[in-house]
Parts: C-alpha cells; structure tokens; sequence
C-alpha cells in the first residue's frame, strides 16, 4: 500500500470522489494516492530488444528503473525522469513504448498467444494492441478497431513504430462491428468517464452528470455486447475501462452474465486488487463478479482501472 502523505479530506479529491466513499476501502489512503502524480511505466518492445539493455541504456541516460514483479518487461521509473522519455532514441526507434501499469494489466489479462486471431474494439492509441501483438510474438492476427479518423493516425503511427506486422486496422463503430467471423479473444476497453486518470495536482477533474453517466453505460454496454458476439465458443474476453464507476463496470458486465450465461474467471495477473462489486445503491450484480478486480491507487500504485475477464461457453 502506498503511504506517505496526509489524506485530501477537504480539497478537491475529496469533493470529486465523495460517491465513494462508503466503497472504495481505505479511502483516506486512497485520497491520498489520487493527490500525487500516477508513476512513469514503460514498456520494451521485447520483439526489438531485451530487457536488461534497454534498462542500461536507461540507466546510463540517468533514468533508473525497475521491473515490475508481474510483468518483467514493464519497467517502473524511479522518481522524476531527466529528460521527457517519449523525445529519446529508444522510444523512436520502437524499443519502448509508455504505458501505464494499469492498462498493461487490461491486456495481459487476455491471454493472448501466437497464432490466434484477437480482436481490439477500442483500440486507439494502441497501448493495449501492441501489447497484445508482442504477446503473441506477432504471430497471428490482431485485429486493431477505432472508428475515430482523428485517434486512428496515432493508432498507425504506433504500430508502425514498434514494426508490428500482424495488427489490421480497421474503423468501424464497435458495437457495428461486422459479424462475419468469429474471434478467439476479444478486448473490450470501453470508452468511460476516465476517473482513475485524475491523479496528482495538475490533474483537471470532470465529474461527469448523472445523464452522461447513463449515455456511457448504454455505449459500453452495445460494445460489451458486440464484442461477446464476435467471440468463439470458448473464447475469452476481457472488459476494462479507467474508471470506479460502478453504473460503468459491473453494472455494464452484470446484465450479459445474467442474460447470456458468460462466466466470469480469475485475471491471472497476481497484484493487488479489490474484488469487484456484487451490489451497489440497492442493485445487485451477479455474485461471480467478485472475480473481477477493481485497480486503486493506494493499493497498485497506477491509474485507476476495473478489469473482467469472460469466457464463452
């Protein structure tokens, strides 16, 4: 757990966050950890080079940083970085690609291997996509999907930097995507209000209405919907967003459990994590929920992230 500093009771965290109050355990330690700035992680591009010398060739620009026991080829900074890590060589030359703990968590969560044909509904920037094409040794095909034109040049731009050559993109709504083939794993990282982003004093939160909050669910819920259409039987997907809303997570998830008999399993990524809920503001979600996991600040020292993993039968 992280400690340190006094809790933001009275300022702006404490204001922004106070649904959660009564939910999120520790919440003194959690404002507290949603008051400092998210760490630096980065991520080797374990195609293009090995871990060890990239962390040297860190080491000798005076950035030090350390593995994370869950993922050895995503690196921790330690402290304040000397220089902007997304202006060095390594970073253009595709050798490392910034990624917060979090999000990395979301992907590896898939289990994606080499050879199978995965697909990304949400995929821009393509954080969660390279990841998934390095951890299929960019064998197979990883399906890259963002309808934006604007977020699909960033997409391309990082696929094209970390020399992947087994992502297609493509640009469709998600919940539209074609239904002509069927997946053996889909990602499903939801567009949401983005609370677990806001960390730190230079943070600008933007508590979302109660209206917003219905709109995001219903878009989620259309995606999470697609996204378990286009699965193959006995097919995994995982459903993440970076955000603590209930109405967002289990509240999206819950309904296709209860409907279509999806089942819940663990992760299989070992960190600190809180279950996720079985019930909120009098409603109740289906008791498996508890295998997802909700990501909190004061107990993973990241962003803020809700992660389900779903097999079809």
């Amino acid at each position: 757990m992280v400690t340190g500093e006094a809790p933001d009771r009275g300022g702006r965290y404490g204001r922004v966050f106070a649904r959660y109050e009564g939910l999120i355990p520790d919440f003194p330690g959690f404002l507290a950890a949603v008051a400092r700035p998210s760490p630096v992680h980065l991520r080797v591009n374990t195609l293009r080079a090995e871990v060890g010398g990239v962390a040297a060739a860190l080491a000798a620009q005076g950035v030090v940083t350390r593995p994370e026991p869950w993922c050895p080829f995503l690196l921790r900074v330690e402290g304040e970085p000397p220089r902007a890590l997304g202006a060095t060589l390594l970073h253009a030359l595709g050798l490392i690609y910034l990624q917060s703990a979090s999000s990395a968590v979301a992907a590896l969560a898939l289990g994606a291997r080499p050879g199978e044909a995965v697909l990304d509904l949400c995929a821009a920037p393509g954080s969660k996509t390279t990841l998934l094409a390095q951890a299929m040794g960019d064998r197979g095909a990883v399906v890259a999907n963002e309808p934006n034109p604007r977020r699909l040049q960033s997409l391309t731009a990082n696929l094209d930097r970390l020399g992947l050559t087994a992502a297609v993109v493509t640009g469709y709504p998600g919940q539209n995507f074609p239904l002509g083939r069927k997946f053996d794993r889909v990602l499903v990282d939801a567009p949401c209000s983005g609370e677990g982003t806001w960390r730190g004093p230079r943070a600008r939160p933007q508590p979302p209405s109660a209206g917003l909050r219905r709109h995001l669910a219903r878009q989620q819920g259309a995606l999470l919907r697609r996204g378990y259409e286009l699965l193959a039987p006995g097919g995994t997907l995982v459903y993440s967003t970076c955000t603590y809303a209930p109405e967002e997570n289990e509240g999206v998830v819950g309904p296709l459990v209860a409907e279509t008999g999806a089942r819940l399993e663990p992760l299989g990524v070992e960190l600190p994590a809180e279950p996720g809920l079985t019930r909120w503001e009098g409603e109740e979600f289906p008791p498996e929920l508890a295998l997802a996991r909700r990501l909190y600040p004061h107990c993973f020292d990241s962003e803020g992230f809700f992660v389900a993993r779903l097999a079809r039968p």
